[in-house]
Order: structure tokens, then C-alpha cells, then sequence
């Protein structure tokens, strides 16, 4: 048991080594900072310049130190540390963490992205928990848009901004229609857009705008 908890330890010492560093060790804070306080006065009496110094040393030379951070970067050890992160207890300990003070969402994501791993947020757990598809995430985008003013923003463009006209104009000439037509016969794209109009992404609307608004012709399937 002892020898499995140090190689925990060990792994853990590894990543937190070859993460960003702490801003000369550190502890990150966060809101009025009282648990990151209490844990300074530890970090504080750690040789950490030294621990590193010696984790590199170890990395450089030794073959099963090697072998260790081999594996940290393998899909299993990725798969293990995001099987935690998505445990809705741990996320829990990482909440409460925050709000005591302590910055440990900043801790975790300096590991993910030593391992490669999306990045977690305060909220909870990774951005790819919101799990509505990507419908639910094109829903969720247009809610935050006001597309009357947008809209409004491109008709005062167009009337009043000659580069902003040029360039919509641009758009709408034999130039680009050249390079609708090649990628609309473009079997790869095609096979893409029908994937896209699977996930129930609008794509008419898009075929609407670059026929009405922009005059080409949209031989792509939608």
C-alpha cells in the first residue's frame, strides 16, 4: 500500500513539475484567498527549486522515472484523470476548494494541459458536459445574438461603408463563384455538410445568404 500511494505521489510530483510553474510557487488564489494562505505557509517550507531540480535529474536518467512519465501520457492515464474529473463528487471537492480561496481549477488545468486534456471551468465539469449536441450548442449561441441589430449593423455597412460594400460585392463575383462551384463538387465537403445537416445544422440558411444576399449559385448538397 505504502509503495502504491508513493507512486501516486510521484506521478502527481511529475506532472506538477513539468506543468506551468506557480509564479515561484505560489499558490493561486482566488476570492478572499484564506485557503491558499493557509496552504502557502506549506509551500513556503518545501525545497520545491530542489524537488524539480531533482525530478528532472530522475527524468533525464532513471528508466523506470522515464517509464512513469511515458505512461502519464498515455490515452489510459488521460482517460483515468478525466474519469475523475467527471465524477460529480470531485467536482464538488474542487468547488468547494475555489470557494474557499484556493485557485483549484487553475491547478487542474495546468495538469490537463500537461496531458492534453480539455480544459475544466469553475462551473463544474469539462465545456463538453453542456450535452445537447451540437444543435443544442448552435441554439444556445444564436440565443446570446441579437440578430436584428446585427442585421441592422450589415444594412448601415452596406449602404454606408464603401470598403464593407466593395467587399460584399466582391463576394458575389465570378471569382467566388469559381471557388463554390470546386468545393461544391467536392466529395469529401459534400460528405461533411451531409454530417453537419445530420447534427441538425441549419444549412439552408447559409445557401439562402450566399444566393440571395451574395447572387452565387450553391450546388452543394444541403
Amino acid at each position: 500500500i505504502r509503495s502504491s500511494n508513493m507512486m501516486k505521489f510521484a506521478a502527481i510530483l511529475v506532472v506538477l513539475a513539468f506543468a506551468s510553474p506557480l509564479n515561484a510557487y505560489v499558490v493561486p488564489r482566488v476570492g478572499n484567498g484564506a485557503l491558499a494562505d493557509e496552504f502557502q505557509d506549506f509551500v513556503n517550507i518545501v525545497p520545491f527549486d530542489e524537488i524539480v531540480a531533482l525530478v528532472h535529474e530522475y527524468v533525464q536518467h532513471d528508466p523506470e522515472v522515464q517509464e512513469l512519465v511515458s505512461y502519464l501520457q498515455t490515452n489510459e492515464f488521460r482517460n483515468l484523470v478525466s474519469g475523475l474529473e467527471h465524477i460529480p463528487e470531485f467536482v464538488e471537492l474542487l468547488n468547494y476548494i475555489q470557494k474557499a480561496g484556493l485557485d483549484a481549477y487553475l491547478l487542474m488545468n495546468q495538469i490537463n494541459d500537461y496531458l492534453h486534456l480539455g480544459r475544466l471551468t469553475p462551473s463544474g465539469f469539462h465545456a463538453a458536459r453542456a450535452t445537447q449536441g451540437i444543435r443544442g450548442l448552435l441554439d444556445r449561441v444564436e440565443s446570446m445574438l441579437n440578430m436584428k441589430e446585427i442585421d441592422a449593423l450589415y444594412r448601415q455597412k452596406l449602404n454606408g461603408s464603401t470598403v464593407f460594400a466593395q467587399f460584399i460585392r466582391f463576394l458575389g463575383s465570378p471569382t467566388t463563384q469559381k471557388v463554390v462551384d470546386i468545393m461544391c463538387a467536392n466529395t469529401v465537403l459534400n460528405n461533411f455538410l451531409l454530417k453537419l445537416k445530420g447534427y441538425g445544422v441549419r444549412l439552408q440558411l447559409g445557401r439562402d445568404f450566399l444566393q440571395n444576399e451574395l447572387g452565387l449559385h450553391v450546388s452543394c448538397v444541403v
